[in-house]
């Protein structure tokens, strides 16, 4: 590809046309600071157009700046009028990938814009971005796909790392006021990954089964209490939420939940001996974990085994008598 340096009227640069565009950040303040200090570094692409004007292929951040900062002219790199659109778009991507890290909103901007010029041949479309600096392989590239489809609020949100990729698009599934409600909620309280899939997941399984709205659900008086409540921290509010959809969702596994430790403590097992239950309470397999350093140590955890098998609050648990009493 060929360019041309000149220096240009800023008047004369068509920033309404966003054709080239895969920028979604606003805020020019860094580049302003940096641009009054030491100049423009790194000049701007632009294509000519009839009449003397130009569109943006790479730098709309770059030219807002420099208008803002009273410049009349700016210097520019010119690609001919001829250039082919798919050669701007891979100026505009590697331009950008070169001068900083595109966030996903970006990448995903990006990635729609070459697949036009690729029949969905994603093989070919991972292989020509990773060459101009985007490291996507072909399963990123489906997710980034999909993100177009993503309410504008949400997508800031993932531009930003409030919420993460694959949680945003499962948020984008549902109703924007829904996935906005939830977002807010791991926005506050920033639960791990596997946290925000188990609350979303949840939340669907009881909208389903109750026939009741996801959003009705999370403004229950109690999840609404407990997400508001100044008395406990983040990590107490994710754990009574969790707490409550389990409760809703699985009312049976959590009632033998709370049998099983009420009885564990009546047990009084020391920490050399550990009882694992089946996963969430069901089957009838147990394990148990011991810790010993010596052959004194393993006969005196011998010996509080063999009380524990007449223990009757252990023949409840295994025999799952957990009746309330």
């Amino acid at each position: 590809m060929h360019f041309v340096s000149d220096t240009v009227k800023i008047n004369h640069i068509d920033s309404t046309d966003t054709t080239f565009k895969i920028t979604n950040e606003i805020s020019t303040d860094d580049l302003i600071k940096s641009i009054n200090h030491v100049g423009l570094i790194s000049p701007p692409i632009l294509k000519l157009k009839a009449n003397n004007r130009y569109i943006v292929v790479s730098g709309f951040r770059r030219i807002a700046a420099c208008h803002f900062l009273g410049w009349g002219h700016i210097d520019a790199r010119i690609v001919s009028v001829d250039e082919s659109d798919l050669n701007c778009f891979k100026l505009s991507i590697a331009d950008n990938a070169q001068n900083r890290q595109l966030n996903v909103i970006e990448q995903a901007v990006s990635i729609s814009k070459l697949s036009i010029f690729f029949s969905n041949d994603d093989v070919a479309l991972s292989q020509e971005s990773k060459k101009l600096g985007l490291n996507v392989n072909t399963g990123l590239i489906k997710k980034l796909k999909e993100i177009n489809t993503v309410h504008a609020e949400l997508k800031k949100k993932i531009a930003t790392g409030v919420i993460p990729l694959t949680i945003g698009l499962e948020l984008g599934e549902l109703e924007h006021g829904t996935a906005i409600v939830f977002s807010q909620i791991i926005e506050e309280l920033n639960p791990t990954l596997n946290h925000q899939k188990e609350i979303i997941r949840l939340s669907k399984e009881i909208s389903r089964l109750n026939n009741v709205p996801m959003s009705d659900i999370i403004n229950d008086c109690i999840i609404a209490d407990t997400i508001n409540d100044p008395e406990l921290d983040r990590n107490q509010k994710i754990k009574k939420i969790r707490r409550k959809l389990k409760q809703i969702r699985y009312p049976e596994i959590v009632r033998f939940e709370t049998k099983y430790f009420a009885l564990m403590q009546r047990i009084k097992l020391p920490e050399s001996i550990h009882l694992i239950p089946p996963v969430n309470f069901e089957g009838n397999t147990y394990s148990i974990n011991l810790v010993f350093q010596n052959l004194a140590q393993f006969k005196d955890i011998n010996k509080i085994l063999n009380k524990m098998q007449n223990h009757p609050d252990f023949a409840k648990i295994i025999e799952k008598e957990l009746e309330d009493n």
